[in-house]
């Protein structure tokens, strides 16, 4: 008998004659696994509901029964055996049957060497297929580069079940048919292009065109590391080999795929595409002397959010030794934005995923999650599908791909005026001190509900939706951090927070944000300085990793290009800060032989030869822990806990400034067509060439066609660019996708503009 340290006695199984505990609800499956004892499967995956379709993982009960240990529940003083004679035997023939269309000599496949098929054929020993059936008509579909062969599926549902479960798109579903059963295409719903439905599919079913007849998998060296195309941080293993490249004589190191633990994690179509390929470059003398003359002749520094930890603390080191302000508007603004509404709170810093698990409501306000946020995106849906919780989502751009929400659309610029409405919805029935309650009596609720086109049934049911949730939460975007009023919007969402059961989170806009919100001294940017060093970011001399093979039709000016290399993210090592103030290890994947801010560094004194060598020397007043690089963790174990880096300490914020309620007596309006500029996050990260996607009723509005060239101006520059109209998008915001052209856009995230056709101006 099983016992806890306590004394209490714990439940116990019978797994193979040795005795477990387990927690109530797991499976049979889950205990045995948890316990290292393997049983066989091939539908299952740890991050889905069971199903039981490939019935592999069976266990023979000690009265004879065969059951499915995936779907049946750990019982007190149950007792399984999960490999018996006749559960092998029972196994095998299972195997014929799932091959039944599938050769056992398999020729040429994607799959071909990662196969869990291949595994399980090899495992049960099956000697030759002897069962057949009649050859049937098979489907071949391609869609958002990928291909589905019927013929190679054996129906274990992974692909749909992850679609629906895990990415929340509903795109590809089961359509039930007996022995004809197969994947389908629900044509409704939205693929985002994430081929998370490839990386779980056990065969050679679902594959990659991108990836296809590429490289055999067996030769790809895997490179465990971190995805910094947003600021959540996710698990990410870039495969690559040696490759002859006519640009160099040597061999250069190129990724063909980027992939993840799949059983436990996920990514989304940026991290899973777009990871790109820096050239390996060699060291350029009168370079690294150019870029030392830069610095000491530098006004000020200027940092963008894709840079490490290291580097962030090296160019802090450069902006006290040469006394001149240090810029990165995007962490500055994050932080002091989160600062007010911690300090007015007085709460902590939440995890994403962790207070998802316990939410009844979520709501997510100035974020196009879908797109800034995908895995965050997924978690939301997932806890609708799972936890049945509410989620509202306010933007002024309507998604009509959010299929399981209700949404709430504002006016452009009148974010203010929602914050006050929410105030007033939560806190209007609350004990709350004299001066809050004053301010709330005195809203213009009429006046605040029509500038923002909030109507008060909206209004009405968002209050009553938020006081029927007992663990809420919202998500605050970072189109807030930059607004003119960010300070009491900032203060009002703390008073929220401070009165209410609501757990406010603020969400990065892009990369190592919180990272260097934690390790720089910043100042204001307004932009006007000259003599400029720009470190990933516009400035008069400039460093930056290469650009290769990207073709502009117009405006290079707009282009980040580089004064000095330096490498990219792919090709460091060093460390990033996520979203949940956890700071994970970057790995360098591919191979950089060029100078970097280290030599830079060495020429103002600091002796630090390479970014790892400054990991453990991360500020510890700011929650960082001195930890080596060389001993930091990033692995998931075979129970799907994870094993990354670590958790900053972080104290109570505080803020130093002042801020009081002011009354509310105008809100800006915003007719016309207008323009919104996402960070570069999530997948508005690094596509080739920008361009504008709107809705129809947009395109109609400004007299323009599908797919073709608009004509407009931006910082008083002509500019060029495909426009493209998409069935999800309502209303009169077009979403520009920037691209790797560089907006300096250092204010509020939207812009009224005039759009014309490029032939008229041809």
């Amino acid at each position: 008998m099983l016992l806890h340290s306590n004394g209490g006695v714990m439940m116990g199984i019978f797994i193979n004659n040795k005795e477990f505990s387990f927690n109530e609800g797991e499976s049979i499956l889950e205990v045995a696994r948890r316990n290292h004892i393997y049983i066989p499967t091939l539908c299952h995956l740890p991050k889905l509901a069971p199903v039981g379709a490939c019935r592999m993982c069976i266990v023979e009960e000690e009265n004879g029964n065969i059951i499915a240990s995936c779907k049946s529940p750990a019982l007190q003083n149950t007792r399984v055996h999960t490999h018996t004679p006749r559960l092998e035997q029972h196994r095998q023939e299972i195997m014929k049957f799932l091959c039944i269309n599938h050769p056992l000599e398999c020729g040429v496949c994607d799959k071909s060497g990662e196969c869990e098929l291949q595994d399980k054929v090899l495992e049960t020993k099956i000697p030759i297929q002897t069962f057949s059936a009649t050859q049937r008509k098979d489907d071949f579909i391609s869609f958002k580069n990928k291909i589905y062969d019927e013929s190679l599926c054996i129906m274990c549902e992974r692909c749909a079940r992850t679609c629906n479960q895990i990415v929340g798109n509903n795109y590809l579903q089961v359509i039930a048919g007996g022995y004809d059963s197969k994947i389908g295409i629900n044509a409704q719903s939205y693929c985002e292009d994430c081929d998370e439905c490839v990386s779980v599919c056990p065969t050679g079913a679902m594959t990659s065109e991108r990836f296809q007849y590429t490289s055999n998998v067996w030769e790809l060296e895997k490179t465990p590391s971190v995805c910094t195309n947003c600021a959540l941080g996710c698990y990410i293993v870039y495969e690559g080999k040696n490759t002859n490249d006519s640009t160099h004589i040597s061999k250069n190191k190129k990724i063909y795929r980027s992939t993840t633990i799949m059983e436990f994690s996920q990514l989304c179509h940026s991290g899973r595409h777009n990871f790109g390929n820096s050239s390996i470059y060699y060291k350029d003398s009168d370079q690294l002397k150019n870029a030392i003359k830069a610095f000491e002749n530098a006004s000020a520094i200027r940092i963008g959010t894709q840079i490490s930890n290291e580097e962030a603390f090296i160019l802090n080191e450069l902006k006290n030794k040469l006394n001149i302000p240090l810029y990165c508007e995007e962490a500055r603004n994050y932080f002091e934005f989160t600062s007010i509404i911690k300090s007015t709170s007085n709460a902590q810093i939440y995890n994403m995923k962790e207070t998802l698990k316990q939410a009844d409501l979520c709501i997510s306000l100035a974020s196009f999650i879908f797109d800034e946020t995908p895995i965050l995106k997924s978690q939301i849906i997932n806890a609708i599908t799972t936890q049945k919780i509410k989620y509202i989502y306010l933007h002024p751009v309507p998604d009509e791909r959010l299929k399981k929400n209700s949404y709430i659309q504002y006016e452009v610029q009148t974010e203010l005026g929602v914050v006050a409405l929410m105030l007033y919805s939560f806190l209007k029935d609350t004990l709350v001190d004299s001066s809050l309650s004053d301010f709330i009596e005195n809203l213009d609720i009429g006046y605040l509900s029509s500038e923002s086109n909030i109507s008060e049934e909206e209004l009405t049911n968002l209050g009553n939706t938020f006081r029927s949730a007992l663990n809420p939460v919202i998500f605050i975007g970072s189109e807030l951090f930059s607004h003119p009023q960010y300070k009491q919007i900032a203060y009002m969402l703390g008073l929220i927070e401070k009165y209410t059961p609501m757990k406010v989170i603020t969400i990065p806009s892009s990369g190592n944000t919180v990272g260097i919100s934690r390790i720089c001294d910043l100042s204001k940017d307004n932009f006007e300085n000259t003599r400029v060093v720009g470190y990933k970011a516009k400035g008069d001399f400039i460093l930056n990793e290469m650009i290769e093979n990207i073709e502009y039709e117009q405006n290079v000016d707009f282009i980040l290009n580089a004064d000095f290399i330096l490498p990219s993210m792919l090709q460091i090592e060093g460390s990033i800060v996520n979203a949940d103030y956890q700071l994970l290890p970057i790995s360098a994947s591919l191979p950089y032989e060029g100078y970097d801010i280290c030599d830079i560094a060495q020429h103002f004194e600091m002796t630090e030869t390479s970014l790892i060598e400054i990991t453990n020397k991360l500020p510890l007043e700011n929650g960082f822990k001195g930890i080596a690089y060389d001993d930091l963790e990033n692995f998931f174990d075979h129970n799907g806990n994870e094993h990354r880096g670590y958790f900053l300490t972080l104290g109570k914020f505080s803020y130093e400034g002042h801020v009081e309620l002011l009354a509310i007596d105008f809100l800006p309006e915003s007719n016309g067509s207008i323009l919104y500029f996402p960070k570069k996050s999530g997948n508005f990260f690094n596509f080739d060439k920008p361009k504008i996607i709107g809705s129809k009723q947009f395109a109609i509005a400004n007299k323009l066609e599908k797919y073709q060239k608009v004509f407009f101006s931006i910082e008083g520059k002509d500019f060029v660019c495909d426009f493209i109209e998409e069935e999800y998008l309502k209303g009169m915001v077009a979403l520009f996708y920037v691209g790797r052209y560089f907006i300096h856009n250092k204010d509020y995230p939207y812009t009224k503009i005039t759009l014309k056709k490029w032939s008229e101006n041809a």
